[in-house]
């Protein structure tokens, strides 16, 4: 592995390691990546082999036990999926997105460290060895069916990938792990989803969670296999049949341990659980709960403002959101803020124009569904935008910036949100604010 960077001060700069030196081995097992380097340099008495200016140099050295050698290597590549999905969003991308978009990710390593679902179907043997021996949980896992005749439609396997014998092997290793079903109406419901219930719920407790989400479908699937869509009546017959599930669960293990996914709830157009349903919370960035948790997380705040902020000049707030989420926040957010002293709020459902109107989650919407929605509309004294149609390096899908939006947008003041409505409260009142913190998350500022 090649040395990216040494940190300053730390043993590896003593040792005298510079970028560009190789990293072979740390007592005598070799280096493939951060977790490895990480793993084996945990110890009081370290061994490295460095390929340094073309020679072999082997560094013997004392140190505490978990002082780290300072030592940063090549960041890792993500390995691909080894399945062809029917369902799979990457197929079903519009063209010209950017390359990372079209990418069928599938990684056990990216699972543990940031809880991407993988299938394991390319996870062999050692492999397996490593995430036991390296203890690298929890690892996320779609598992979709334990029928191999539906695995073999449903993710089209030209053999048994034996994913029961793995998740047994994790579990008897005391790997915890969270599971995940893709629901396909008419292809791993009724009695296959039952049995894929039953068998993965023996893995309990290294098993933390399952659950089940929707099958999310585009308006770019021309030439792929027709899929159902998840409707009003299927969601209502899937909470019925989850509750008979949860309530046995709740018995056995004191948690649901199986849910459904938030669209479940606003597709069938029924209340979300209460808090206390949810555990924890411990899949909320699959979507499990994320609705009840915005509700409860933005009433406390609210009721805090409330009870500090003095009154002055009335201010009007622009939430935009997509159509899938339009109704709770009609329903429960808008009204929460309201009682916010001289505050006006309004909702603005944005259409997806990108991936075609049957996507309705917020977090797929582009900087053409935002522009188009918004060229003719006002937007108050600011607009504010979803806090997941961003990626890492603040880009919309369709490699929009934030800036270039609002120039789109006749330079309106602009802002995302990401979880703290005293900080929108603070732009609110002093629009030349270029950015502001909280304890919690730092809320991006589009400027003019």
């Amino acid at each position: 592995m090649k040395i990216t960077e040494i940190i300053p001060r730390s043993i590896a700069a003593d040792l005298g390691l510079a970028p560009g030196d190789d990293l072979i081995s740390i007592n005598g097992s070799q280096i493939r990546d951060e977790l490895d380097l990480q793993f084996y340099s945990s110890g009081d008495q370290v061994e490295l082999e460095v390929i340094k200016e073309g020679e072999t140099v082997l560094y013997e050295i004392e140190k505490e036990y978990d002082e780290e050698l300072g030592i940063k290597v090549e960041p890792m590549k993500m390995s691909a999926c080894g399945n062809d999905c029917v369902f799979c969003f990457v197929d079903q991308n519009p063209e010209g997105l950017r390359k990372a978009l079209y990418f069928r990710d599938g990684d056990y390593r990216f699972s543990h460290l940031y809880g991407n679902f993988n299938t394991m179907t390319n996870v062999g043997p050692s492999a397996m060895e490593r995430i036991v021996r390296q203890r690298l949980m929890p690892q996320y896992v779609s598992v979709h069916s334990t029928d191999l005749e539906v695995r073999k439609t449903l993710m089209r396997l030209r053999k048994d990938d034996h994913i029961m014998e793995k998740l047994r092997y994790l579990a008897d290793n005391e790997i915890w792990m969270h599971g995940q079903i893709v629901l396909c109406p008419g292809i791993n419901d009724g009695p296959s989803l039952d049995r894929t219930v039953e068998d993965v719920f023996t893995l309990w407790p290294s098993m933390k969670t399952l659950a089940v989400v929707p099958v999310g479908l585009t308006s770019h699937r021309l030439g792929l296999e027709k899929l159902k869509v998840v409707d009003r009546d299927y969601a209502r017959m899937m909470i019925d049949w989850a509750s008979k599930y949860q309530e046995r669960f709740k018995a056995i293990t004191g948690a649901c341990w199986l849910n459904l996914s938030d669209e479940f709830y606003l597709v069938a157009d029924v209340p979300v659980p209460d808090e206390d349903f949810y555990d924890g919370f411990p899949q909320l960035e699959n979507g499990i709960g994320m609705v009840r948790d915005f509700i409860e997380e933005t009433r406390r705040e609210v009721d805090t403002i409330c009870q500090t902020r003095t009154a002055g000049p009335s201010k009007r707030l622009t939430l935009a959101t997509g159509t899938l989420a339009a109704g709770f926040m009609r329903n429960e957010i808008v009204p929460i803020l309201k009682q916010i002293p001289n505050l006006d709020v309004d909702l603005e459902v944005v259409v997806n124009r990108l991936y075609g109107p049957a996507v309705t989650v917020t977090g797929l919407l582009s900087g053409k569904c935002f522009t188009e929605h918004f060229a003719s509309k006002a937007s108050g004294d600011l607009l504010l935008l979803p806090p997941n149609v961003l990626n890492e390096d603040d880009i919309f899908l369709d490699d929009e910036t934030p800036a270039g939006l609002q120039r789109k947008l006749g330079g309106r003041h602009m802002a995302i949100f990401h979880g703290s409505w005293e900080e929108v409260l603070h732009y609110l009142d002093d629009p030349g604010a270029e950015t502001f913190q909280s304890q919690r998350i730092t809320l991006p500022v589009i400027q003019a």
